[in-house]
């Protein structure tokens, strides 16, 4: 929630406006519970697993991508400190006779058959980095849980916003932020908040203005590119005065729906809720 900064001002997290643009007023009775420990629901345990095992998945091909570099490194070595031994003691010709004996022609096939196993690992390396939904292309520079490429936590005291994004990737030379949703099943207002304050303080801590940043949706990671218009950030920034608005003492604003207010963890206190009567199915959509 809000932190409260010692000069009175807040700093909101982008998570939190994120919330706010779905409803005020759950958002706002959400607030007065701060300091209340809330059971997470079964969703949201669910998608904080579906997120790790999409960080590891993605390290897991880091890991790979590295380890296959460095024994391709060792295989030349190793065939360039064989060859200069050998070539010391025989003629260079006589490695390479046709005989089984020849530790040069042996020499040959294993590097043969480490040369394929190395382009099976580069394979599956490329395909778990593909899979995690970034392209080859892409240095990655953070991800969220990863203990090779530990994520980064932006918290600006000048613009009074904090977050954290899901990953960072360097793309034609500029940062770009990346936010994760493993149970989305489209593309929702919320999600669009939530990446364009990313990449506010991506502009103030990394120096350059990301051109757009990319949410992954789904199981399936389906990327979808979010340019950071100026309209889009006049969009937050009106989220964010209200916000403060509201911080400072005034009244939210509902914003009702019968599927929202049937899935909202504080309906049962909101006089504004118009889930009462109607019948909900089991497979309601998120909103």
């Amino acid at each position: 929630m809000a932190k409260r900064n010692p000069d009175g001002s807040f700093t909101i997290s982008a998570g939190e406006i994120s919330v706010f643009s779905v409803c005020p007023q759950s958002w706002h009775l959400k607030w007065n519970e701060r300091g209340v420990k809330q059971e997470a629901s079964s969703e949201s345990v669910l998608g904080q697993k579906l997120h790790k095992d999409w960080s590891l998945f993605f390290e897991e091909s880091l890991r790979l991508g590295k380890a296959t570099r460095l024994l391709a490194v060792l295989l030349c070595l190793a065939v360039l400190v064989f060859m200069a031994i050998s070539s010391a003691r025989a003629p260079l010709h006589e490695l390479f006779q046709l005989s089984w004996r020849n530790r040069g022609l042996q020499l040959i096939c294993l590097v043969m058959v480490l040369l394929w196993l190395i382009r099976e690992f580069l394979r599956e390396a490329k395909h778990r980095h593909t899979s995690s939904g970034f392209s080859p292309a892409e240095i990655a520079l953070a991800i969220d849980g990863s203990s090779l490429l530990p994520d980064r936590e932006y918290v600006s005291l000048a613009q009074g916003l904090a977050g954290r994004p899901d990953a960072l990737i360097r793309e034609d030379g500029k940062v770009i932020p990346v936010e994760r949703k493993p149970l989305a099943k489209k593309l929702r207002d919320r999600y669009v908040v939530q990446l364009l304050v990313y990449m506010r303080l991506v502009e103030e801590f990394e120096g350059q203005r990301p051109p757009h940043g990319y949410l992954l949706l789904g199981p399936s990671c389906r990327r979808i590119k979010v340019e950071n218009s100026e309209n889009k950030q006049a969009w937050v920034s009106g989220l964010i005065r209200e916000m403060r608005k509201i911080l400072e003492g005034g009244r939210p604003t509902p914003s009702p729906h019968p599927i929202k207010c049937a899935k909202c963890a504080v309906r049962e206190r909101c006089s504004a809720r118009q889930d009462q009567h109607r019948a909900l199915s089991g497979g309601a959509e998120e909103v």
